[in-house]
């Protein structure tokens, strides 16, 4: 296998996973120190009271990034960005896992009282419904716009960056990313 050196910032995610499918060393490494931040802000907040206990952001991002890393050879991307949406869903999977090994799981001692299973939809229906409600609206966005949406709010890449992604200038991402957040909110209305 041929050694390339990479410049961090020379090379595109997509083009990064291309030369991951070609074999080239290097380039995993360096998808893994580019997204790892990225990934971590989307993970940070997200894990539900319910696993607080038992996982941390840590531990969901590890999780994604073993099921992903399995994979990584193997992903076929058709559009630039599509990486970060697939890297989204599979924390969201993992997310979901977790929850629902936690609610096979035995009732949890948590200070004085006890939280049991049944007593955490009534505290969390608001933030379910309100997640509900986004990823609903979310999905009726065409995928480039969903993409940009996902890339600005869920990973907090400025349109600077996400124009380098997407080989886009930043103020055609802003936008995209604008008219796709009016959209949303007809949806939400």
């Amino acid at each position: 296998m041929k050694s390339i050196l990479f410049e961090p910032d020379s090379h595109t995610t997509a083009q990064l996973l291309h030369h991951i499918r070609d074999g080239k060393q290097g380039a995993r490494d360096l998808l893994i120190a580019r997204l790892e931040p990225l990934l971590r802000k989307f993970a940070h907040g997200r894990v539900p009271q319910l696993l607080r206990q038992q996982q941390d952001t840590s531990d969901i991002v590890q999780v994604t990034w073993l099921k992903v890393l399995d994979k990584l050879p193997n992903i076929q991307v058709q559009e630039r960005g599509q990486f970060f949406a697939y890297l989204r869903q599979t924390l969201v999977n993992a997310l979901r896992d977790a929850l629902r090994a936690a609610a096979r799981a035995p009732e949890v001692q948590h200070g004085v009282g006890e939280i049991t299973l049944q007593s955490v939809p009534s505290i969390a229906n608001v933030a379910q419904d309100d997640w509900l409600a986004y990823e609903q609206a979310l999905a009726t966005l065409p995928e480039d716009f969903r993409i940009a949406v996902l890339m600005r709010f869920e990973f907090g890449m400025s349109f600077v960056e996400i124009g380098a992604e997407l080989d886009q200038p930043a103020d055609r991402v802003r936008m995209r990313v604008t008219r796709a957040l009016e959209q949303m909110a007809g949806v939400l209305a």
